[in-house]
């Protein structure tokens, strides 16, 4: 995959969090209010006198089916230009006299006690999946921009055949040592055995162990200094290369 379409499907991934995250706060805002709405309906059909008495906001917080909602709302008389707040609709009402009234409920909620009272639970779902495209696509990346391999800090170019810190600072290796590194890159999980590096190198020279200890003893501070990897010895006598 190309490194823009990577980036695309990221960012499509985060608008679509954001926008479920949005419309899921919208829809909690408009159950809090049909919440109101019922609730004040409920307590003016129970209503006596025209005026807000302690009773009539008990039997409203009461008829709330939204817990959080109970310490967070109030009856009021409806007035012309209703604040820019949550709100129920004005319920008009009357007494036994023919007296009319609005009654309209607000609600002192803050932004973050809807968005609590929401469920985020697919927004962030999707926030999780786009953190780990953006790290799976980082690491891809890097382990296959311009066909070089990465192992820590080590960078290998194989167009050029040289060695790179992750500053892409080049270095210098002796003509064993970069033939060494190699084998290192071409191989499986970066293991090698000892004959199998002995069979690459010295190929003509019957026992070639001295020589290839001596190799090893003198590219492992190289290693460990530009790129912070080792050369172990395994049990068998194998050779694996790994971060330090």
């Amino acid at each position: 995959m190309k490194p823009y379409l990577s980036i695309v499907v990221f960012f499509t991934l985060m608008l679509s969090a954001v926008c479920t995250s949005i419309n899921s706060y919208n829809c909690e805002e408009n159950r809090i209010v049909n919440d109101m709405n019922q609730a004040l309906a409920q307590t003016l059909a129970q209503k006596q006198e025209v005026w807000i008495t302690p009773d009539t906001i008990r039997n409203y917080r009461q008829n709330l089916k939204i817990e959080a909602l109970r310490n967070e709302s109030f009856v009021s008389y409806a007035v012309l230009n209703t604040p820019r707040t949550l709100c129920s609709k004005p319920i008009a009402w009357k007494g036994k006299d023919n007296r009319g009234v609005a009654f309209q409920s607000y609600a002192t909620c803050s932004m973050i006690t809807i968005w609590q009272l929401s469920d985020q639970r697919s927004s962030a779902l999707l926030l999780l999946l786009s953190m780990l495209w953006l790290t799976g696509s980082m690491y891809w990346m890097r382990k296959k921009q311009l066909g070089m391999v990465v192992l820590g800090s080590f960078i290998y170019a194989k167009d050029t055949q040289a060695f790179y810190t992750l500053h892409h600072t080049p270095v210098a290796l002796t003509p064993m040592q970069q033939q060494l590194m190699q084998l290192f890159m071409a191989s499986d999980n970066y293991c090698l055995s000892k004959q199998t590096i002995c069979d690459a190198l010295w190929y003509k020279k019957p026992d070639a162990s001295e020589t290839l200890y001596t190799l090893i003893r003198r590219t492992r501070p190289v290693l460990k200094e530009h790129f912070g990897l080792n050369i172990v010895t395994e049990r068998g006598g194998d050779y694996r290369l790994e971060k330090v």
